[in-house]
């Protein structure tokens, strides 16, 4: 029956709220009146229509539920306290533990930090190892069944996570792992493992545990439950690591939570203090993303062509093998792929680059040499105005733009083949311009009137994106290899669209402050603009950059002040760098061979830094004086 609110129970307990309610029975919160303290109040809920003997067996597997837990003691356990029928139905009164369970947790915020997930982690093990000293196997750890103290709350002043519902218990002999299971079910799919599901004779055991808690965990930092087991079974390559998912995630972490998940029990750990041991010897740090490298563009100006709002950005692309592949050249599988795809594309460079050309300037630049696995590009004005730079692999400065007189060079952007396109006003405004590995400038835009070009980003096609305000305001346009100029972004009202950059499937990203304040957007091929950051408060994200699987890096100042985020493709939002003080962390460059690089005043001015994959931040740049570096590309 359905308890209400103020209903007297077993002549002691007045209910206050309901809980929760599943299949098999309905939780409450309740009021001990002679103990004069909270307490949750477990009733079983038989499903219509069972025989006699089925629901008797079910009543004396709830009692013997109540009886293991009662046994146990343990900081992060819930307690029972007492057993009891009233009208034909069955209770148990449980410890009220004050909190939120995991899932909800998760529900609202996402990928959790990987510090807070290690704490709660220790912890249940800690209760697990408990559990299985005493000979008994939980067989639902799962995200729901986790609740989360806040802090200042018992039973850890910092917040905890206990272990809740033992509503699949089995007890244990490690003499014999047929021992008999206190209430009869497969557990949660996403979390339980296949020997749960087994017709073949497997039994669980403390290692059907260890994969459950794995699997818990891999949802909370990921954001997302698990695959199956029996999925993974089916197509193990499906499954996707947690740093595939999140880039927080470090590598120390991701190696234990997918050992826990191993399928064959024997390759898991072999007990909880083994799994414990590791986590302790892990260090927390953000994953290494790789970046797509860009392709060279193609000098030629023609008349720009604007299309209609309702068509914005139906460019003609064509779909590549993703150019990141060929270019992280340490993936021994893809070396075919990477050389043939490189001689298609030298083979359409020469044939295009025929095309009207213009006069290059007379400006000296140096000969660039740059490996693509070096230290980042990046400007800085250490000589007294805006230049381009780079730190070769052995820390020598390299100085590769020479603007004349007052004008400067910025925003510079590589190419694989050694090639960069950047920004500079040398002819008295902003235009992009070309730089050959021979030293060679050749301007690429030739914006009419007043209006200016700058911010150029290559796409996959070879192809450019780049912002101008050649019509009276911030918008993107696209420079066809062919030398046509196309706006894509028709921004309404008094909102202009800026800071373009590419996708590996060929869709743009941009920021926009098209509805107010900056956000970044989404435009597909097929022309379709989604705003796909929603930046609580007054905060604002801008600067959007992709990596290989879909996901984004960008800045934003959501928290008070500029930080770096990764945006996963569910949807999920996790802060990756988290500065000092009142500094700040801003544009986020991936490398190649899967290095971040960012811009940060956490010295008290700019300088370019280095997140290693342990999560360490390393100076890359000590500009003298009062000068400084800033946006580093790779």
């Amino acid at each position: 029956m359905t308890l209400t609110q103020g209903q007297m129970i077993g002549k002691r307990y007045r209910v206050v709220s309901l809980l929760g309610q599943g299949g098999m029975g309905a939780v409450y919160r309740a009021w001990d009146t002679r103990l004069n303290i909270p307490v949750a109040l477990k009733e079983m809920i038989p499903q219509p229509g069972l025989d006699p003997q089925t629901l008797a067996q079910l009543r004396q597997q709830f009692q013997q539920e109540a009886q293991v837990l009662a046994r146990l003691k343990h900081n992060y356990l819930v307690s029972v306290t007492d057993f009891f029928e009233e009208r034909g139905n069955a209770y148990l009164a449980m410890e009220f533990v004050q909190g939120e369970n995991l899932a909800e947790r998760i529900e609202r915020e996402g990928a959790l930090p990987e510090e807070q997930v290690t704490a709660w982690a220790k912890q249940l093990l800690d209760a697990l190892a408990y559990c299985h000293s005493q000979g008994i196997i939980h067989r639902d750890v799962k995200p729901q069944n986790v609740i989360i103290t806040p802090e200042g709350a018992p039973p850890d002043a910092r917040g905890g996570a206990v272990l809740v519902d033992f509503g699949l218990v089995k007890l244990w002999d490690p003499n014999d792992p047929r021992t008999k299971t206190a209430m009869r079910g497969m557990g949660t799919p996403e979390y339980a493992p296949p020997e749960q599901y087994s017709v073949r004779g497997q039994h669980t055991d403390p290692r059907s545990d260890i994969y459950s808690l794995g699997a818990t965990l891999y949802h909370a930092l990921t954001g997302q439950a698990p695959l199956t087991a029996t999925e993974r079974m089916a197509d193990p390559s499906d499954f996707m690591p947690p740093r595939r998912l999140n880039l927080q995630v470090s590598a120390p972490m991701e190696a234990t939570v997918l050992r826990a998940m191993k399928l064959p029990r024997d390759e898991r750990f072999d007990n909880t203090q083994e799994m414990a041991a590791a986590l302790e010897d892990g260090a927390p740090g953000p994953a290494r993303p790789t970046v797509a490298p860009k392709r060279k563009p193609r000098p030629k100006h023609q008349a720009t062509k604007v299309l209609p709002k309702s068509q914005q950005a139906i460019l003609p692309r064509k779909r590549h093998i993703p150019v990141w592949a060929w270019a992280v050249g340490g993936i021994i599988a893809l070396a075919l792929v990477a050389a043939a795809a490189f001689g298609i594309i030298q083979t359409s460079r020469s044939a295009l680059m025929a095309v009207v050309k213009p006069t290059p300037t007379s400006s000296p630049v140096s000969p660039i040499a740059r490996s693509l696995t070096a230290c980042p590009l990046f400007v800085s004005n250490r000589d007294g105005k805006r230049e381009i730079y780079y730190l070769t692999e052995q820390g020598e400065l390299v100085r590769i733009t020479h603007t004349p007189s007052d004008s400067e060079s910025w925003s510079p952007v590589p190419m694989p083949d050694g090639a960069i396109i950047f920004t500079s006003n040398r002819d008295n405004k902003r235009e992009i311009y070309h730089l050959a590995e021979t030293g060679d400038v050749t301007r690429i835009t030739n914006t009419p009137g007043n209006g200016e070009s700058w911010e150029p980003a290559p796409m996959l096609d070879g192809s450019i994106l780049f912002t101008s305000d050649r019509d009276g305001k911030r918008e993107i346009y696209h420079l066809s290899a062919e030398g046509e100029i196309v706006q894509i972004t028709n921004t309404a009202s008094d909102g202009e669209s800026w800071g373009p950059s590419s996708t590996p499937d060929g869709d743009i990203l941009f920021t926009s402050d098209r509805d107010g304040k900056r956000e970044v957007h989404h435009l597909a091929a097929e022309g379709e603009v989604v705003q796909i950051t929603n930046t609580p408060g007054d905060g604002e994200s801008w600067g959007p950059s992709s990596t290989p699987n879909g996901d984004i890096l960008f800045t934003s100042d959501r928290n008070g002040k500029r930080e770096i985020y990764h945006l996963t493709g569910t949807g999920n939002v996790t802060r990756i760098t988290n500065t000092p003080g009142n500094s700040e962390s801003w544009d986020p460059v991936l490398t190649p061979d899967g290095v971040i690089f960012l811009t940060s005043n956490r010295g008290g001015k700019r300088e370019v830094y280095h997140l290693t994959a342990e999560g360490e931040i390393v100076q890359i740049t000590n500009t003298p004086g009062n000068s400084e570096s800033w946006s580093p590309t790779q």
